[in-house]
């Protein structure tokens, strides 16, 4: 641009100079040149300085994700693929291995955005301002594995269950499981912390824990080491907030504007997930590690079924959480849903149709 610029006025001055008389054409030469050193200079060096300025700051957005799997797979999308700058973030992803500690990190200001549902649930019952925004993965996404020796639900009681951290959606699913089969979750249902998946599948070979939640590729780890699974995540088919966008009260409102722009990645992405399947299943196998591309493919079906493209809160999800938190709170199954949720950014994007509208 500043070259073209300057191409422009020796063109014009030539051009006025040939068209008068030869005293007028001194005059104007001299008055030209004053023009043309001592004008343009300054003219094109802010030209040069506006065309060097940086594009607009991204907005610093810090977010935790506590899985190694495929449920997570939305925002390694979103870094693969631009979209956090596309919609002005500089988006930070940290793993941090349980829901618990995730909402610990958002609670303590490391992150400002988290997953970790149930465990921010719990946290606004005991007076933590947390609220929920949406639920990209709205059911409990996992298979329940189990040791090859059981053979149905009911011999589960008594047995001891591999969970990620007290608090977290492996412990809330397993109460679940253990309520809606009719058994008493507080006196049959035996837990003990484990971590990720990989450290779950290390517990069942070590005969630690007898059964477990684990995600598709865990799965069939587990599978081809001789365990079996009991029920897959679809045959469960259980309303839970399995992944969470949790964000602090007093952060939304004063950053909505970036909340919106978070859930706008997250629609792209799992639309991109579910629309560009050799491109996801690359970006699985890079970030789980995984060599065997049949793995990669199981992880991306098993998520792509289970994943709306929009991650609207679940009520039903909370319900349930609230009700599993009964012997702690005794209000909890009482409290209203909408009130650990704000899906009005979801719906906004609904509105709009910006899933829709998407081109890739």
């Amino acid at each position: 641009m500043p070259i073209l610029l300057l191409r422009c006025v020796i063109i014009h001055h030539r051009g006025r100079i040939q068209t008068l008389d030869a005293g007028t054409e001194k005059a104007v030469s001299r008055r030209m040149d004053k023009l043309f050193y001592w004008v343009i200079p300054p003219v094109l060096a802010v030209v040069i300085g506006l065309s060097a300025l940086p594009s607009a700051a991204l907005d610093k957005l810090r977010i935790s994700y506590s899985a190694i799997n495929a449920t997570q797979a939305f925002l390694w999308v979103a870094r693969e693929r631009g979209y956090f700058a596309k919609h002005g973030l500089d988006g930070e992803l940290l793993y941090i291995n349980s829901g618990t500690m995730n909402i610990a990190a958002l609670v303590g200001g490391s992150v400002q955005v988290a997953g970790g549902g149930p465990v921010s649930i719990e946290a606004r019952l005991r007076g933590v301002k947390l609220t929920i925004l949406g639920n990209p993965l709205p059911l409990l996404a996992s298979n329940l594995v189990v040791h090859p020796d059981i053979k149905s639900v009911a011999e589960l009681p008594g047995k001891v269950a591999g969970i990620s951290r007290f608090g977290s959606s492996t412990d809330q699913g397993f109460r679940y499981l253990f309520r809606k089969n009719g058994f008493n979750a507080e006196k049959d249902l035996k837990m003990l912390q484990m971590g990720g998946d990989q450290s779950r599948i290390g517990a069942l070979k070590a005969g630690t824990i007898q059964y477990t939640f684990l995600g598709a590729a865990a799965t069939n780890q587990a599978r081809a080491q001789g365990f079996r699974v009991l029920a897959t995540a679809q045959q469960m088919a259980i309303p839970f907030p399995w992944t969470s966008v949790v964000v602090e009260d007093g952060w939304l409102a004063r950053n909505r504007d970036v909340a919106y722009r978070y859930l706008k990645c997250a629609v792209e992405s799992i639309v991109h997930l579910k629309r560009n399947r050799a491109d996801s299943e690359r970006i699985i196998a890079k970030y789980m590690k995984i060599n065997d591309p049949k793995l990669a493919t199981t992880e991306l079906d098993f998520v792509s079924a289970l994943m709306p493209d929009y991650p609207a809160p679940t009520f039903d999800g909370i319900k349930l959480i609230l009700e599993n938190f009964a012997k702690e709170y005794p209000d909890a199954p009482r409290r209203d849903p909408r009130e650990f949720v704000d899906g009005s950014l979801i719906e906004r994007l609904k509105q709009e149709k910006f899933a829709e509208g998407l081109k890739f």
